[in-house]
């Protein structure tokens, strides 16, 4: 599918009535590949073990799912257990907004890994458990003005974000026991508040560069939090370089470890 201007919407079902009919009807597949501005893509996938842009035993390749263009609205809801995203995306000021409800699903997706991929608004809301996302968002060098919003409702999922970009808003806000989440930050100017509540987590954060500011509230037992930020070498003409994390934890049996640093250290 190739689109210049316009508008797309996709509906994908695959409901049964027992477990018999929906093994009949399950692996909806969706290939994808748009090149242009200007467009509005809506998506929803409803069942059981769809896939949108490759699989995981084949992995993602560029024919399978690839959206590049300016001024483009993609809207992606995939309702159901055991589905799968994989796909590159190349995209400059545009709205992401994606809801993901079900478990055990797969999501290993990447924004600019090519190209540029500047002012950028993504809204991410994720409710299921056992759910594993591998997320890289701007790791070509023009990758500027982000702002993430990520709503996870569940447990024991495991959320790996890698983020490259230069004027970072960052708001989480997670609700669950058991969850894994690990993250890095590279490049200036990175704002990032988190809201915790459950128990058993293991939170990893790094904030690399200059002006960072990590604000995190944490209502849980048990659990395992490290954070390091490496504020940097000033520019030319800036006499200091910040990094700040202010965290509130209200936890029995936690574990807090902060570690601030020059990147030289």
């Amino acid at each position: 599918m190739k689109t210049m201007n316009g508008l797309i919407s996709v509906i994908v079902l695959a409901l049964g009535l027992s477990n018999v009919v929906l093994a009949a009807t399950t692996d909806n597949e969706i290939f994808l590949e748009q090149t242009g501005d200007t467009l509005t893509l809506t998506i929803d996938q409803v069942g059981y073990g769809n896939k949108f842009g490759g699989t995981i035993v084949s992995g993602a390749v560029a024919s399978d799912m690839l959206i590049t263009g300016s001024n483009i609205t993609f809207n992606l809801d995939q309702i159901g257990n055991s589905n799968q995203l994989f796909g590159p995306i190349t995209l400059d000021s545009s709205n992401i907004d994606m809801t993901f409800t079900g478990d055990s699903n797969i999501f290993d997706w990447s924004i600019g890994s090519t190209g540029s991929a500047d002012s950028l608004d993504l809204d991410l809301t994720v409710t299921g458990d056992s759910n594993t996302w591998d997320f890289d968002l701007g790791s070509a060098a023009t990758a500027e003005s982000l702002n993430y919003d990520l709503t996870l409702i569940g447990g024991t999922n495991v959320f790996n974000t890698d983020i490259d970009y230069d004027n970072v808003v960052w708001n989480w806000e997670i609700t669950g026991d058991g969850n894994n989440i690990w993250t890095i930050q590279k490049e200036d100017n990175q704002s990032m508040t988190w809201d915790f509540s459950g128990d058993d987590a293991d939170i990893d954060i790094t904030q690399m560069d200059e002006d960072q500011l990590l604000t995190i509230a944490w209502d849980g037992d048990d659990a395992d939090i490290d954070i390091i930020q490496k504020s940097g070498t000033c520019p030319t003409g800036i006499s200091s370089c910040s990094g700040i994390v202010n965290l509130d934890v209200d936890s029995e049996g936690a574990t807090v470890t902060i570690n601030q640093k020059d990147t030289s250290d």
